[in-house]
């Protein structure tokens, strides 16, 4: 496939879906900051009572997240990403405008639950999204290009929030914080509806010989065709389910709680915190982008999944051992798990989108996302409550490293191997 068609894509595909990714991580996370910046504690609970309700407000977003995965994912695939897209933005940032405008506890769990909901069908509907414009061999680099949205947004989100607390202080300072990603969420919906192609045949910037080359490519591209509700109970794609569900508990254990771990390690300021916790998401958006153009091109991704996660588990591990002799070696450790943590989202991913394809693939994707992002509520609810419970971030670092570790060696029982699919 031509240079050119690959730039075109890369234009028109990845730097879209990846500027979305940056605004829907960032309402996404932006309470790990307000968190730091004592949002609960202004909202009248103890310190004590804060830690457990912010790991809760973490994480009731991910209940209502896992609800709609599959049905959106196929609805995707049937009437295309535009309408889905717009309608999501359109609700979450809403959202998390009136989050910011919070008076109570109460209202900060129905609104968390409620933009799980909103925000649902955008993830996994862009991995699905992105099958249908690569192929197999170019995927796990067109999902790291995605996926560095992770990291990116979290030095973007980082800088606004250090910022934003410098200028207003941690209260009102928080609730700006929702105010501005929220808007920014609303004002890309007219982007998406315009801007979009729902499918390569919709693509106005490919030339007919391009949207033919590419269809053909991909339709060449060794896949498993079968109903979508056989493909849910694959071994495989349940196995994919659990290791998706172990990296991501460790990864949102990490993100919600980043600010106030670093906190932790030498009682600094919020603002401060916010700037420092910049550096493990620049060293990460810069090994994602390597680790995935290495996995596609030795086609090892399943191999590669699983030394990310050997990366994160000794990374966090060495943290917590290390915390008590330096606290300045202790967070080199905590960076370097960050390139194990965000790295294994896109060689993980080109594992199912080589042997799955159309509505099966689609609820797939869909499942495997939905059962993973459970670790979206058990992580930050790990490490909150372990926290709580021993006045000390080193239970819950360690939890985070041992799952990591148990991800790794379940990927390696995953035994589909598109080489072997005839």
């Amino acid at each position: 496939m031509s240079s050119t068609l690959w730039k075109k894509r890369v234009i028109h595909i990845i730097v879209f879906v990846l500027v979305l990714y940056l605004i829907n991580f960032l309402d996404r996370v932006n309470i790990s900051y307000a968190i730091d910046a004592g949002m609960f504690n202004d909202l009248g609970l103890s310190s004590a009572t804060a830690t457990v309700a912010a790991s809760l407000a973490s994480s009731l977003f991910f209940v209502g997240y896992f609800i709609p995965q599959i049905f959106s994912n196929l609805q995707i695939n049937r009437i295309g990403v535009r309408k889905v897209f717009a309608l999501a933005f359109l609700f979450w940032g809403i959202i998390t405008v009136l989050t910011g405008l919070s008076t109570s506890v109460t209202e900060v769990y129905v609104l968390r639950f409620l933009l799980g909901i909103a925000e649902a069908p955008f993830y996994a509907g862009v991995i699905f999204y992105l099958s249908l414009w690569f192929t197999k061999k170019e995927r796990a680099t067109a999902n790291s290009l995605f996926n560095a949205a992770i990291p990116i947004s979290g030095i973007i989100g980082g800088l606004i929030a250090g910022t934003i607390f410098s200028v207003y202080g941690n209260d009102p300072g928080w609730r700006y914080l929702f105010f501005y990603e929220g808007g920014l969420a609303i004002a890309s919906v007219i982007f998406i509806y315009t801007l979009m192609s729902d499918f390569p045949k919709d693509a106005k910037w490919l030339s007919t010989e391009e949207k033919n080359l590419l269809v053909s490519e991909i339709e060449t591209s060794p896949t498993v065709h079968t109903r979508w509700t056989r493909a849910l109970a694959d071994p495989d794609v349940i196995k994919l389910a659990i290791v998706y569900f172990l990296g991501v508990t460790s990864l949102y254990g990490y993100t919600i709680w980043l600010p106030s771990i670093i906190s932790s390690f030498s009682g600094i300021s919020a603002s401060l915190s916010s700037f420092l916790s910049v550096i493990p998401y620049v060293i990460a958006s810069i090994s994602l982008i390597f680790i995935a153009r290495y996995s596609d091109k030795k086609q090892t991704h399943k191999w590669v999944t699983f030394y990310v996660f050997l990366i994160a588990g000794v990374g966090l591990a060495a943290s917590a051992a290390v915390l008590g002799i330096s606290a300045a070696i202790s967070f080199i450790f905590f960076v370097v798990a960050a390139i194990g943590i965000f790295s294994f989202l896109s060689p993980f991913w080109a594992i199912p989108t080589k042997f799955l394809k159309g509505e099966s693939s689609a609820a797939s994707i869909g499942m495997i996302n939905a059962v993973g992002n459970l670790g979206g509520i058990s992580g930050p609810i790990i490490v909150g409550v372990l926290k709580a419970y021993t006045n000390s971030f080193l239970p819950g670092i360690y939890a985070m490293a041992a799952f990591a570790f148990i991800a790794g060696i379940v990927v390696l029982l995953i035994k589909k191997d598109v080489k072997q699919i005839i």
